[in-house]
């Protein structure tokens, strides 16, 4: 056998050569081929065309051929790819023995398998590739998973290059620039914990890797039930009625006879013979009463035959629906505030003006849009849409036929056929529709979204239901504003494998359908009332009746004052529109009636704890900056974020799983954080595995407290009406603030050797902080006098007592100064000081004379006393020597 490969390209002249050899040795025979020269090394072939062996330059793909440029595309997903694989990484080691699957081959597709019930894993598509040069990796994939969460990304040798996903009802087409070399590419579908919104899965329909090779060498052929030009980078199905029965087919052959085909066949079939509902009906506009019915066959034909048109016929024009009114041809809508609760061929004199205290919803109807032309209308106009989002749809979405909306013929065995909605609700908003699915196959139902969320009730109601055909009315609620409600008739084939005829196989799907009678989008813009209603509780109708507005911030609605929004009594308020109720204000706080919040802000934060004694925490608030924290709980694997007197903070780590901010002064943050990055869970102190939310709230209403026994020592600020537990109660979080004054600020800490969740829902954490001290007052200062000066002042400074135990409210005052007492005497009063001072001083010398002249006349007597007392002793002491003698 004879093989051939280029030489390596000389660099000198950007040449190379084609060689021919022989695979083994051999004699005889054909001989090898000259060896071709000087062929250029850098012709780089685009899509459409290719590069054989020994040309110098490139060629188009001749017709019934095509090519992708120098790549591969994929999309038969009957095998796996060569140099694809699939993979399952877990976060956990103690998870590996989850079934998880990876992903699964489904012939014209392939997803991220079951992961119902799973969490903390990652389902990997995995392709290897050496890049000869700069190319591109593009796929076509959709997701429906938790938003936000879960979801699918994309990634080039580790690297994220595509965000996590979670919602693509269609299939999106995403193209990635990859560099020359090696690299490893990864889709992978991402799972948090055992969450699940909508599929819970994702699903790629192709995948293109272009630059693998420096050119295609041929052009791949096109299958049966396709074609294509000179030139094409793709193959074009055959168009409806239409047919190729062999690959590489440069045109599609017409049916003939009574015969027929949907797009993408390989043959034609015989049309049955048409019945009642291939025939459609249509009404021409009213005139004068009456108006024409016509039929005609439902578009594609695929019948022949059998039940003949009806003739056209003049019948009476149709009622007008309840809300509106009959004008003339027209039937118009009742004005705002008035209301027509029957169908009537009356003119506005029907629409009767709602109670005081009631509303005119507005109600719409699309019955007539089941007519082709009105349909068409609201599709050009952008109102409607349709289409199919998975595998093949005979008539390319819904259709119209006269009295209902249906989900066409011909749709193949795995399909997604979606007709979409825009509604603008004013209030109360809600839409009602009535369906019966034909469909033989259990595994075919009716979908429902409201914007991105899939309304699963709808397909519980079908489940119910063991008859098929028999009709099912379903509403779902809708909240105010513009919205995009989206029907899917989801099909689906229960095995894996397809035959040969891989378009044909794909195409055969029956005639299952799903037939919408009715449509009625309730609260609507534009419509007219069917019926009044009492407004919900927070609301009260307008002065037109037309409208529920909201009560403001710091009213609410009262049961005993209905139709009024009424102030919040003294010492509550609410803070939302809308408040159906008044909020309590924390111990320690106050507010006026008709507040939209207690005394509570960045400017006015102060507790009073006891006469003289007030703190200020206006200093700790952060506007529109982070928060405090985190404040790490190792018990739990939480941290806690703080703010002080004010919600506006910026910190982006109080959002809950729907990206929404938190709302309250305080939250509760998860920290197991997966591979991604983006989930959180954990058990509380009480053993209870909480997977309610990423984050949540601690409070939303601030309360200040006296530390018992010591009110000048500290206080405890108390945050409260958090996000409830699974048992209801709110959750709490009292921080225990100790004055400090060497520390400054501070920050929020565990109290040591304690529990963080001292009880169930119950929180603590403390903060040393100069804050945390009271207001400064006089009895806080103490006066330092200082020397007099020659001018006869001296200063008198205000200082801290020591320790300093206070921290804001009054300043020191300024140094201020007084006179001197000496220097203040005039000559008057010295003249009377020395007065005095000389007749103390005389009173004082005559005392002393006086005691001197009594004392000495004193001392002459005493002295007479001891002579004579010497005398009688000497006399006794003779006496005594006589007798001794």
């Amino acid at each position: 056998m004879i093989r051939s490969s280029y030489t390596r390209c000389d660099p000198a002249t950007a040449t190379r050569a084609l060689d021919y050899f022989y695979t083994s040795a051999c004699k005889g025979g054909v001989p090898l081929p000259p060896t071709i020269n000087n062929l250029p090394c850098n012709t780089t072939c685009g899509p459409g065309q290719f590069l054989s062996l020994g040309a110098s330059g490139c060629s188009d793909c001749d017709p019934g051929t095509y090519s992708i440029g120098g790549g591969y595309k994929f999309t038969n997903w009957e095998a796996m790819p060569e140099g694809m694989t699939t993979l399952c990484r877990f976060q956990l080691d103690a998870d590996e023995t989850q079934p998880c699957t990876g992903w699964v081959l489904n012939g014209t597709f392939v997803y991220s398998g079951n992961m119902r019930g799973l969490r903390l894993m990652d389902s990997v598509l995995q392709y290897k590739a050496d890049f000869t040069r700069s190319g591109s990796v593009e796929f076509e994939y959709k997701v429906d998973a938790e938003r936000r969460w879960d979801g699918i990304f994309f990634q080039i040798d580790g690297k994220k290059v595509m965000d996590l996903t979670s919602y693509k009802f269609q299939y999106t087409k995403v193209t990635h620039p990859v560099d020359p070399g090696f690299h490893t590419l990864e889709w992978v579908y991402h799972k948090d914990v055992a969450y699940e919104m909508g599929e819970d899965m994702a699903w790629i329909k192709s995948i293109q890797v272009s630059g693998t090779l420096d050119n295609a060498q041929r052009c791949n052929v096109c299958p049966k039930g396709s074609y294509s030009v000179k030139g094409a980078d793709k193959c074009e199905p055959c168009p409806m009625n239409t047919f190729s029965s062999k690959s590489s087919s440069a045109s599609c052959t017409a049916c003939t006879g009574s015969k027929f085909s949907y797009p993408g066949s390989s043959a034609c079939k015989p049309a049955k013979g048409c019945r009642d509902a291939d025939i459609q009906v249509a009404y021409s506009a009213c005139s004068g009463g009456k108006r024409t019915r016509t039929y005609s066959y439902t578009q594609p034909k695929i019948c022949a035959g059998g039940k003949g048109l009806p003739a056209a016929a003049q019948v009476d024009c149709a009622a007008c629906s309840p809300g509106t009114y009959r004008e003339g041809a027209e039937c118009n809508y009742c004005p705002a505030g008035t209301f027509n609760g029957n169908q009537t061929f009356e003119g506005s004199k029907v629409c009767a003006k709602c109670p005081s205290g009631t509303i005119a919803r507005k109600v719409r109807y699309y019955d007539n849009i089941f007519q082709k032309e009105k349909f068409d209308q609201l599709v050009a106009k952008g109102e409607m849409g349709t289409g199919c989002a998975n595998g093949f749809c005979g008539t390319g979405g819904w259709r119209p036929v006269g009295d209902m909306l249906d989900t066409g013929v011909g749709n193949g065995a795995v399909a997604d056929i979606w007709m979409s909605l825009q509604v603008d609700i004013q209030n109360q908003g809600e839409v009602q529709f009535t369906f019966n699915r034909v469909s033989s196959n259990p595994a075919n139902y009716l979908q429902l979204y409201i914007d991105e969320e899939h309304i699963w009730s709808v397909e519980s109601e079908e489940a119910w239901e063991e008859d098929t055909k028999k009709p099912i009315t379903f509403s779902a609620p809708v909240e105010s504003g513009k919205h995009i409600i989206t029907w899917v008739f989801h099909k689906e084939r229960q095995y894996s494998w397809m035959d040969e005829d891989t378009v044909q196989q794909t195409t055969d799907g029956g005639e299952d359908r799903v037939q919408l009678t009715s449509i009625i989008v309730k609260g609507a813009k534009e419509g007219g009332a069917s019926q009044c209603l009492v407004c919900p509780k927070g609301h009260v109708a307008n002065a037109q009746s037309s409208l529920c507005d909201p009560c403001r911030p710091g009213t609410h609605t009262d049961p005993a004052r209905p139709g009024v929004c009424s102030p919040c009594p003294k010492g509550t308020f609410s803070s939302e529109w809308g408040s159906e109720g008044c909020l309590r204000c924390g111990h320690g706080t106050f507010s006026a009636a008709g507040s939209s919040s207690c005394d509570v802000s960045p400017s006015h934060c102060v507790y009073e704890a006891a006469d003289g004694v007030s703190y200020d925490l206006g200093g700790l608030a952060r506007v529109n900056q982070p928060m405090w924290g985190p404040v790490h709980d190792g018990n739990n694997s939480v941290d806690y974020y703080i703010n002080v007197c004010s919600k506006a903070h910026s910190n982006g780590t109080c959002h809950g799983r729907d990206g929404i901010a938190v709302p309250g002064y305080a939250c509760q943050q998860n920290t197991l954080i997966d591979s991604y990055g983006e989930y959180g869970y954990g058990w509380d102190d009480y053993g209870d595995f909480d997977t309610s939310s990423l984050t949540v709230s601690l409070g939303d209403v601030m309360a200040f407290y006296s530390l018992k026994g010591n009110p000048k020592g500290g206080l405890v600020v108390s945050y409260q009406g958090g996000t409830p537990c699974r048992d209801g109660r709110s959750r709490t979080l009292n921080i225990t603030m100790t004055c400090d004054m060497e520390v400054g600020p501070g920050t929020p800490t565990t109290v040591p050797n304690e529990r963080v969740e001292v009880q169930k829902c119950g929180y603590q954490l403390a903060w040393r902080s100069q804050y945390a001290c009271p207001m400064c007052t006089l009895q806080d200062m103490e006066s330092l006098p200082g020397e007099c000066s020659v001018t006869g002042q001296r200063p008198i400074t205000m200082v801290w007592k020591e320790p300093r135990r206070c921290h804001g409210g009054l300043a020191l005052p300024s140094v201020r100064y007084e006179e001197c007492v000496a220097v203040m005497l005039d000559k008057g009063k010295i003249a009377l000081i020395a007065v005095g001072g000389a007749a103390v001083l005389s009173l004082l010398v005559g005392a002393l004379i006086t005691l001197y002249l009594r004392n000495r006349k004193i001392y002459k007597e005493y002295s007479v006393l001891k002579e004579q007392n010497e005398a009688e002793v000497e006399l006794e002491r003779y006496t005594l020597d006589d007798d001794d003698a």
